[in-house]
């Protein structure tokens, strides 16, 4: 009997069934909100639970990093470090009023799951309603078609075949 460790068709459904999707021509969005009352047992860290987080599924690119033999988790690894370099670039250009506006201190960049390249976590519920509004108003437009053509360049890279060597006849 062969044992299949990746989950059943079943099984994500079950797991995703309280998410909503969006779809874009780039891929998906998985928003996953936190159950209030999951929230309300845990008050006196109320400001660090998660409220909501939106998995971003890079459909096109992580088929081409898959053809190219990188695995989700390796392209997950590269897209935290590129998401974590731009914030650092914000925080060292940006006064501290514009960093509050262009990175809030309540969004988080993490790896992603079995389905997503990369994941905006949330902390707080009472966070959720501005960060939904900087997800659209400003991280959809603005960083993340720059994260797409970094990961579509470091693809090019990785998917160069190496120079053949000068045969002599």
């Amino acid at each position: 009997m062969n044992f299949d460790p990746s989950p059943t068709i079943a099984e994500i459904e079950a797991e995703y069934a309280d998410c909503r999707g969006y779809e874009f021509e780039w891929g998906q969005i998985v928003e996953d909100l936190t159950d209030p009352g999951e929230c309300a047992e845990a008050r006196a860290e109320a400001h660090l639970y998660p409220g909501a987080s939106w998995h971003f599924v890079l459909t096109e690119l992580h088929a081409k990093f898959l053809d190219a033999g990188i695995t989700l988790d390796r392209l997950s690894e590269l897209a935290v470090r590129m998401l974590e370099a731009i914030a650092e670039d914000a925080h060292s250009e940006l006064s501290a009023e514009e960093r509050r506006e262009r990175l809030p201190d309540y969004i988080r960049f993490c790896s992603g799951n079995d389905l997503s390249v990369f994941e905006i976590w949330v902390s707080g519920l009472d966070n959720v309603p501005a960060a939904r509004r900087w997800v659209d108003g400003f991280f959809i437009p603005d960083v993340l078609p720059l994260i797409i053509s970094r990961l579509r360049a470091e693809h090019r890279m990785i998917s160069v075949p190496p120079p053949k060597p000068n045969q002599l006849h």
